[in-house]
């Protein structure tokens, strides 16, 4: 999969859940950094469940950051907090906010 391709919006989000992507997106790229760490960063609630997993799924989004550089941007443990601070202030912005659900992905509502 290409760092490309790991940055597409899935389909069949919301309004709310397409806005955030494009502002996380916007953030990145804005910030010279779009690295995937080799893993699609966008699912959609539906796929998250068809997944099989458990957490997140009355969300707008799932953003997944294992290893990529969104990591910096929503994950409190790595203490980046000037880039936490411009993610989170982007996606208040579009009407959402992030919440962490484990050390490498997050919903948001």
């Amino acid at each position: 999969m290409t760092n490309d391709e790991c940055l597409e919006i899935p389909t069949g989000l919301s309004r709310k859940g397409r806005a955030a992507a494009q502002a996380i997106l916007k953030i990145l790229k804005g910030n010279g950094t779009s690295e995937s760490g080799g893993c699609k960063i966008f699912y959609s609630p539906k796929e998250w469940k068809n997944r099989g997993e458990l957490y997140g799924l009355k969300s707008e989004l799932i953003v997944v950051y294992d290893g990529g550089d969104l990591y910096h941007f929503l994950s409190y443990s790595s203490e980046a907090y000037k880039a936490q601070e411009l993610m989170f202030k982007a996606l208040e912005n579009v009407g959402v906010y992030a919440e962490p659900c484990t050390c490498w992905y997050s919903a948001i509502y």
